[in-house]
């Protein structure tokens, strides 16, 4: 074992499962004292409001109270059974940074438990001043802990946190501590990705097509390692229409239209960029959307973002998406060494593009501070027909994590942002959602009143941006 810490939450957890373990560790006049501590609201969150944690019945309170918790032992946990593998190849003295690392995970979960303060960050990377500078702001509107922030700034906070763990680590500091989580995913997904491949091979140019590809990337996105974990069927192609009883917004004729109609001379021929969100099978659907936009002729370049950081367990690094390249080049499956080639040959002549890593997609502010912090991003968003933006997460940072009514129209909840028009691909895994039919969301309680943080509803919705 790496440290006593270390030690005792393993000899704790030895023979029962982890949802016990934090039972007894919550138990309910526990939960009853830290609610009247820290003004744990029973009231929904109010509309127009940012969600956060302070509301007892919402997904956020559910977040900080068990899934991060849970998250952060995973890690640690994941860290203990790699440390053989990680001293092969780091070195013995990655033993003891091991240790410290681990023990600052351990703080790190008990500063979520306890809902202490957020601290300040003291590494030397170059977004610490401006992260301070939030962290401060923060402070003197007294939304600077756990369950008072609002819940986009303390999970951004916690991943941040994770990652300063590491950069204290002289040979750490560039190990994806959820690297190892998300090649498995891939790896174990080999026969979907190869029933997927087949059944794409042969779509051509037309509106049925595009929006079969379209819906392949947005359930895709059904699958991550942080919420849900059901892989999807190998069957996904020939089961799409029936997912369409639970695709509550679908504007995919309205994104076909734009790229074939609606397209000024100039930004055509068409550029699209695609705001990527997880490893794994969802990387490898994006992909095949970015080869059949280019092969159709429905863009010419098509360019993806990736995180800067490790980040909400499976979103996708510079790594992840270079593993997934070389992955697929190198297999001995003839049909993924042929798309391996095809996705090299798009990548030498600039037909596909990573963008350069970017901080602001995993700072803490929604897009509609892009403008005034990432300006250059900004711009070169603006050059495109269409960005895509994928998941959850960057649903909620279009919206900025505002719970707004359930029927505003989409492109009134951006705050302004639409340096191109904008296609959100979203299964909903969080109470926050707008643009849909009236009653629509009533209907939906009334059948089970967890339903947004499932990943069994989607949307497709579109934002369109005139030329002039």
């Amino acid at each position: 074992m790496l440290d006593d810490v270390s030690i005792t939450i393993a000899d704790s957890l030895s023979g029962e499962s982890l949802s016990t373990a934090h039972s007894k560790a919550t138990i309910p006049s526990y939960a009853s004292s830290f609610d009247e501590a820290n003004n744990i609201s029973e009231l929904p969150a109010p509309l127009r409001e940012p969600l956060s944690a302070k509301y007892k019945h919402s997904f956020a309170y559910a977040t900080f109270k068990e899934r991060v918790p849970k998250i952060l032992l995973d890690l640690i946990d994941s860290l203990q059974k790699q440390e053989d593998r990680i001293i092969e190849k780091y070195g013995s003295y990655a033993h003891f940074e091991l240790r410290r690392i681990i023990w600052s995970l351990n703080i790190l979960r008990n500063e979520v438990l306890e809902n202490k303060p957020f601290k300040y960050f003291y590494d030397k990377t170059p977004d610490s001043l401006e992260w301070n500078s939030f962290i401060k702001h923060l402070t003197n509107r007294e939304r600077n802990q756990w369950f008072s922030a609002q819940w986009l700034h303390a999970e951004c906070y916690l991943y941040r946190r994770i990652w300063r763990a590491f950069q204290r680590s002289e040979l750490l500091k560039d190990f994806d501590y959820f690297g190892q989580k998300k090649i498995c995913s891939a790896r174990n997904l080999v026969y979907l990705f190869r029933a997927v491949l087949k059944g794409v091979s042969k779509l051509k140019r037309s509106r049925k097509d595009f929006v079969t590809m379209l819906k392949l990337s947005l359930w895709a996105n059904r699958c991550d390692l942080s919420i849900t974990s059901d892989s999807p069927s190998d069957q996904i192609l020939h089961t799409l229409k029936q997912y369409n009883k639970h695709l509550l917004v679908d504007q995919s004729i309205e994104v076909y239209r734009l790229l074939t109609r609606d397209l000024h001379s100039s930004v055509t021929p068409a550029m699209v960029d695609i705001i990527l969100d997880n490893a794994g099978f969802e990387l490898f659907a994006d992909l095949l959307l970015g080869a059949y936009l280019i092969d159709t002729r429905l863009a010419v370049r098509v360019r993806y973002h990736v995180k800067a950081i490790p980040y909400y367990v499976s979103d996708v690094t510079a790594n992840d998406f270079n593993w997934m390249l070389n992955f697929l080049l190198n297999s001995e499956i003839p049909e993924f060494a042929h798309l391996g080639r095809k996705l090299r040959y798009f990548m030498k002549h600039d037909i596909f593009a990573l963008y350069e890593t970017c901080k602001f997609w995993t700072r803490p502010e929604g897009f509609r501070c892009m403008r005034q912090l990432a300006p250059c991003l900004y711009v070169q968003l603006s050059f495109s027909a269409l960005a895509i933006f994928k998941g959850d997460l960057n649903y909620r940072k279009l919206l900025d994590d505002i719970n707004w009514n359930s029927t505003t129209p989409f492109p009134d909840c951006l705050g302004g942002f639409l340096p191109t028009s904008l296609c959100a691909l979203r299964c909903i895994k969080s109470d926050l959602y707008c643009g849909m039919p009236n009653c629509l969301v009533d209907l939906l309680m009334l059948d089970n009143p967890k339903w947004m943080c499932t990943g069994e509803k989607a949307v497709i919705q579109l934002a369109f941006k005139k030329r002039p």
